[in-house]
């Protein structure tokens, strides 16, 4: 597994799992953001975490995606 996505709330928690993960995340995020990145303090949006799964997936990459649960009662 290169990518972890986790759901918190309304919003999915990215880490990277492999040097491949954090080296891909490198290429398409901002310099700035690559300490949020190590630290797994980085959250996304369902459509951002949908895009950026798809990329990963093409480019190769193992993504693991836990689904969020649904608040049906």
């Amino acid at each position: 597994m290169d990518l972890s996505l986790t759901p918190l709330g309304d919003s999915y928690r990215l880490l990277a799992c492999s040097v491949q993960g954090m080296l891909w995340l490198q290429t398409h995020f901002e310099a700035t953001t690559w300490d949020l990145i190590c630290t797994g303090k980085v959250r996304l949006n369902a459509a951002s975490m949908g895009g950026l799964c798809s990329d990963a997936c093409a480019a190769g990459l193992v993504v693991s995606r836990i689904p969020a649960l649904s608040a049906a009662a």
